[in-house]
């Protein structure tokens, strides 16, 4: 009988232990930690959420909230972690995380998913504490070749925090991913490649009578969509869509009422292996009339944002849902899954959905910043706590940081010469796009070691290369084929390392023993000849870059 005794004694403990050690019950801990730190309990909570809100009982934590995290499967309200936030003091995205939701997630999704049409991407780096990779100059004074390794040019140093590091400039850069279906810039630009939009060269685009009329590549909305093409500037305030290759439907559009320019591209992020080929879908290649383009003032209340997103996304309600099916599994739950008819539901209603994955889904399926999906369901994000939890409460992307030496530490606190100059050029660095590289360049260990710096040679021996300044290389594709029957932009491209210790960046075949060069470049260029392996080797095949428009 004592055996038995203790043996349940024993098997009673084991499960206590199982259920201390469980998720929720860490969450639990966790959420009772930070309410300590401030010198707070449940108790005092409860009470202050009562008394900042009133009226409104979603804001309201319950006597008995440690318990249903550990007993429920439901996880708290946007309404809740608001009040939290406000009462700690505590930041928003930073409450948020704790229950499991990285808001950095939303600009990671959106850049890295298949883009059926052109969407406007959400750059915003929203944990303002997270740890980005960050860079020194080596050598200063010393002069950077053409073509040079960028592990030559910039040595690693400990990673700072995002809100530390050189931001973007007052006028606000936005940032775009071309469709596969909408591919009016084709082959100058590909389906996949991201483009930055300057928004201050709206005010330089030329009139009808100028010469570089229609030029630029520039960003165009309307009822329809978005489309990145160029444009005739004609008379009476009106453009006209001009498709590069494929036969897109050119209309024209009155400005201000059937459309609007949002910036003129300056810069694309090219992939040059992982890209979808282009579709001509009917609806785009038949001719339309030009509907009206609601002003973005007239955009009020979480339905109508939710409505012209949606449709400037060019989904309906089951692609949509099917789109969602894909970030559950990119995010790995499946509760970021939304039906077709739970979507449909959502445009019309103001409140936002009970569950913060769908809110996330949301505003990843239709390019919505977080913040402007609060403010558009009533959501005082104003209310919200400013200061960051520390770091050992929240988790946080904290990157592993490299030895510092006495020599990377000087060099960390004098950053000039190349990086300087570098960060002045770009005038903002898009950080939002630095855990999205691997599954850009397809390079799973994607590293500095994979860039090369190309950006200061004077001529191009291929018209994508044409303003390059990064590009990125996989080292695994070191054979180039004897023949190539592919169009121009499917053709691969290839970083070679001469003899004298130069690099070359070109097209290039291999006959024999003979690594043939193919330049395209403007006047006659004649073909370089090496000898494989003696007077040029292939480091790599060449699959991302970065070029100025």
């Amino acid at each position: 009988m004592r055996s038995s005794r203790s043996r349940s004694s024993r098997s009673a403990g084991s499960r206590s232990r199982a259920n201390t050690e469980s998720p929720a019950a860490r969450l639990a801990e966790t959420v009772r930690q930070i309410l300590a730190a401030r010198n707070l309990n449940l108790s005092a909570v409860f009470r202050k959420s009562c008394a900042l809100f009133p009226g409104d009982p979603r804001y309201h934590i319950s006597l008995n909230f440690y318990y249903d995290l550990q007993t429920t499967a439901l996880s708290p309200g946007i309404h809740q972690l608001l009040a939290l936030s406000r009462i700690t003091n505590y930041k928003l995205t930073d409450w948020l995380a704790v229950f499991g939701f990285r808001l950095d997630d939303i600009p990671h999704c959106e850049v890295i998913l298949p883009a059926r049409r052109t969407l406007l991407l959400d750059s915003t780096v929203y944990d303002s504490e997270a740890r980005v990779p960050w860079f020194a100059e080596k050598q200063w004074g010393v002069p950077v070749p053409d073509i040079a390794p960028l592990g030559r040019i910039l040595a690693a140093v400990r990673p700072r925090r995002a809100d530390d590091l050189p931001h973007r400039s007052e006028t606000r850069f936005l940032y775009a991913k071309i469709g596969w279906q909408d591919a009016w810039a084709f082959p100058h630009l590909l389906p996949g490649s991201i483009v930055r939009l300057d928004t201050r060269s709206l005010k330089h685009l030329p009139h009808a009578d100028s010469a570089k009329s229609g030029s630029d590549f520039v960003l165009v909305e309307h009822a329809k969509g978005l489309v990145c093409c160029r444009v005739h500037v004609g008379g009476n305030n009106r453009v006209t869509l001009r498709a590069a290759e494929l036969p897109y439907a050119q209309v024209d559009f009155r400005l201000d009422g059937e459309a609007r320019i949002l910036g003129v591209v300056d810069l694309e992020f090219r992939p040059l292996v992982r890209f979808r080929q282009p579709e001509l879908p009917r609806e785009l290649a038949e001719f339309w009339t030009p509907l009206p383009l609601p002003p973005v003032a007239a955009v009020s209340g979480l339905r109508a944002l939710l409505r012209q997103a949606r449709l400037r996304s060019g989904l309906s309600f089951r692609e949509a849902s099917a789109k969602s099916q894909t970030i559950a599994v990119a995010l790995g739950d499946r509760r970021y899954f939304v039906a077709a008819s739970t979507l449909s539901d959502y445009e019309t209603s103001d409140a936002p959905p009970r569950h913060i994955h769908k809110t996330v889904s949301l505003c990843i399926l239709y390019s919505i910043e977080f913040w402007q999906f609060l403010r558009a369901a009533g959501i005082a994000t104003e209310q919200a706590g400013r200061e960051p939890m520390p770091d050992h409460l929240v988790p946080r992307a904290l990157q592993k940081a490299p030895p510092e030496s006495r020599e990377e530490t000087q060099m960390d606190l004098h950053p000039h010469g190349f990086l300087e100059a570098l960060v002045e050029e770009f005038q903002e660095i898009p950080y939002f796009l630095r855990e999205s590289l691997g599954d850009l360049t397809g390079l799973p260990s994607f590293s500095i070691r994979d860039v090369f710096w190309v950006g200061g040679g004077r001529h191009s021996l291929h018209p994508y290369l044409k303003g390059a300044v990064f590009v990125a290389v996989d080292r695994r594709r070191k054979r180039p084929a004897s023949w190539s029957p592919q169009p121009l932009w499917e053709q691969p491209l290839y970083l070679l390392l001469k003899r004298d210790g130069s690099y070359l960046c070109a097209r290039c075949s291999l006959a024999g023993n003979t690594l043939v060069v193919h330049p395209f470049s403007d006047g006659v260029v004649r073909r370089e000849r090496y000898r494989n392996h003696e007077d040029a080797e292939v480091i790599g095949q060449i699959v991302f870059l970065v070029r100025k428009l």
